[in-house]
């Protein structure tokens, strides 16, 4: 297939990535590349964003942030709202007078030439958003995509296709979502988060962000559970909720066809369901989607099965931050963990503010794994020194909390469970730290 035509000049254009490892700023870096940019970037440290973009052939990837990494005039800075402006590299592009960009400034100029789906939404964006480009890459529509989380296979989370459609994953934790011109907007549900990134102190505040979006686009798509909150505030919704099959937890009904998932969890069947009209929209039929649906490969650190413990126990990979995300892995584990075996959770909170927002109510879906260990929180871009106290109290619930402890350490706890996990026990690494590192010594 040829490559498409962008009217936007990234021919000859020279794009300094900072932050390069995240999944925001790694796959526009891709695709900066594909359309003939000259890219290189940086990251604190090596993650597999970063190694996606070096085996896809961007040879200018460094690990550490240095002034030597900043090109010279002509280039420009693009950045993501973690890299701050003291960072050495923005503060010395600055110094050289080079023009700095927000990833979301590049993204918006995609959209602005390709008619775009933006999926958004507290939980499930990249989910729904990679279903979504495997299945319009299935059935012919050929199209490009940026989205959250890696496709397994081929490995990325970005592509240009020749086909004149973009999908891509809106972020609202930023207030990102507002830069693009979207067509179709789709909101899979509304519910509060990011309380120290955006500053958002109750879900009407999301709910009204959510609903800037989406009377943006010519069409928004919803969910029952974000219709909820957004119809007050937004003229005309599609609301598409899946018709369960009882006995089937991985099929559902929508229009008067069944179709089939590949991931347990009624979170998956209706991020399904959004798609399913929005392939049909796009004159998919109902017969190639349900082959999509069957062939979706699934993404990174989504659900991922990454092996068994010597005692057969299935090591499961989730990037579950948000207690409604926690709750929705813990259940999809318990369908496949069924009557004989026990789900075991290890949950990593991710930064601190979130983690004494919602403190009880991890703990509370936590407690519906049948036992449960808290790690210490991952700080992200947050500092350790101002947020202390809310590590002694993580410490103090867990003692409260009945069938959720505090972590013995890596070492003892890939120990315990290597020993003590059984064939029908599922082991749920959840959190969007670095908690996934448990998941090879789990399984070597």
């Amino acid at each position: 297939m040829p490559e498409p035509t962008f009217t936007t000049p990234f021919a000859g254009r020279r794009l300094h990535f900072v932050g390069v490892g995240g999944c925001g700023v790694s796959g526009l870096a891709l695709i900066a590349q594909k359309l003939g940019a000259e890219v290189t970037g940086s990251d604190m440290k090596s993650t597999m964003y970063l190694q996606s973009l070096q085996a896809n052939g961007l040879t200018g990837m460094r690990v550490g942030h240095s002034v030597e990494h900043v090109p010279a005039a002509p280039a420009q800075i693009v950045y993501s709202s973690a890299i701050k402006p003291d960072n050495v590299e923005r503060a010395r592009a600055r110094e050289l007078g080079l023009p700095e960009l927000h990833r979301s400034d590049l993204l918006a100029e995609i959209t602005r030439v390709r008619r775009t789906i933006a999926v958004a939404g507290a939980h499930g964006k990249s989910s729904t958003s990679s279903l979504g480009a495997h299945v319009f890459s299935v059935c012919g529509v050929d199209p490009s995509y940026v989205v959250g989380a890696l496709l397994r296979p081929p490995g990325v989370h970005a592509a240009t296709g020749a086909g004149d459609l973009l999908v891509i994953e809106a972020d609202e934790s930023d207030k990102s979502l507002l830069s693009y011109q979207v067509d179709t907007a789709v909101v899979t549900n509304v519910d509060l988060d990011h309380v120290g990134d955006a500053g958002y102190q109750s879900v009407q505040d999301v709910a009204a962000v959510l609903a800037q979006f989406a009377n943006r686009a010519r069409e928004t798509v919803v969910t029952e559970q974000a219709a909820s909150y957004l119809s007050p505030l937004v003229a005309n919704l599609t609301v598409v909720e899946p018709e369960l099959i009882e006995g089937r937890p991985l099929a559902f009904r929508w229009a008067g066809e069944e179709y089939e998932v590949t991931h347990p969890g009624e979170h998956q069947l209706r991020n399904a369901a959004l798609v399913v009209y929005l392939a049909l929209r796009e004159g998919c039929s109902p017969e190639a989607i349900r082959a999509a649906l069957l062939s979706y490969p699934g993404v990174a650190r989504r659900f991922e099965l990454r092996g068994r413990t010597p005692g057969g126990a299935r090591v499961v990979d989730d990037y579950a931050h948000h207690p409604v995300e926690v709750e929705a892995a813990v259940s999809a584990a318990r369908q496949i963990a069924g009557n004989d075996g026990r789900v075991l959770a290890v949950f990593q909170p991710h930064l601190f503010s979130r983690t004494q927002q919602f403190l009880n109510e991890f703990l509370a879906a936590l407690g519906k794994a049948d036992a449960a260990c808290m790690e210490p929180v991952y700080p992200a871009r947050e500092d350790p020194e101002h947020w202390g106290h809310v590590a002694e109290e993580l410490v103090a619930a867990t003692g409260r909390a009945d069938g959720v402890v505090m972590s013995p350490g890596r070492e003892e706890l890939v120990r315990m469970l290597r020993e003590t996990a059984g064939p029908e026990d599922v082991v749920l690494l959840l959190g969007a730290g670095d908690v996934t590192e448990l998941g090879e010594p789990l399984t070597a």
